[in-house]
């Protein structure tokens, strides 16, 4: 295949990864797919480590950005093991502006190695009050029987009065030596908003470039 025949179909897979990339629908989670990285290290994704570039996002104890496989994009966020030697515990939390009397959902997409046994692994909304001086409701899901293959998991739950920030905290804690739970592909929205961007996953992309590259 000529360089000119080449052309028309990498911009092709370029132009799919990017859409992989891009939400369709609004997102209060910003990077919600872990590609942008935060200034101070690749380990850490802008908008998920604190004051960069803000206060409303942070990843602790083990949490790590990893390139390892992904759901979308090419990056994903980590809890890892205590092989990593960051401590027993770990997660990552975002949060944005609400309004008493909605109800928000969330989601994320999950893959759990085979020896990954935390004791405790959830996803929570939590609702704060102006200022953070008050933590008004947590709503949890325990995030159970994960398995060696990407699933989504959800939450939902209302506001209540004097709300004005919604969080979304996905937390672990009392990790083995072994594995890692891995996150990609966060949304938040208002329930009455909530409609979820379908993913690309990243093996269709690569799978483009390799068959192009076959025919060379």
């Amino acid at each position: 295949m000529s360089i000119s025949q080449q052309l028309p179909l990498r911009l092709l897979a370029v132009g799919l990864l990017l859409c992989s990339l891009a939400p369709l629908h609004a997102n209060m989670i910003r990077n919600w797919s872990f590609e942008e990285e935060a200034p101070s290290s690749s380990r850490n994704a802008l908008y998920w480590s604190m004051d960069e570039p803000d206060a409303h996002g942070d990843a602790y104890g083990n949490a790590s950005r990893e390139d390892w496989r992904s759901f979308d994009g090419m990056h994903i966020m980590t809890v890892r093991g205590t092989w990593a030697e960051a401590g027993d515990y770990g997660g990552i939390w975002q949060e944005a502006s609400a309004e008493a009397g909605e109800t928000y959902r969330a989601s994320a997409w999950f893959w759990a190695d085979p020896d990954w046994e935390p004791a405790l692994q959830e996803m929570k909304l939590e609702f704060f009050s102006e200022n953070h001086t008050e933590l008004l409701k947590t709503e949890t899901v325990r995030l159970r029987g994960i398995e060696s293959d990407w699933e989504r998991r959800e939450i939902q739950a209302q506001a209540p009065d004097e709300t004005a920030w919604v969080r979304l905290v996905i937390h672990v804690e009392g990790v083995g030596e072994t594995g890692a739970l891995q996150i990609d592909s966060v949304y938040m929205n208002t329930d009455a908003d909530f409609d979820e961007p379908a993913s690309e996953p990243v093996d269709v992309i690569i799978d483009v470039l390799q068959e192009d590259d076959e025919d060379e």
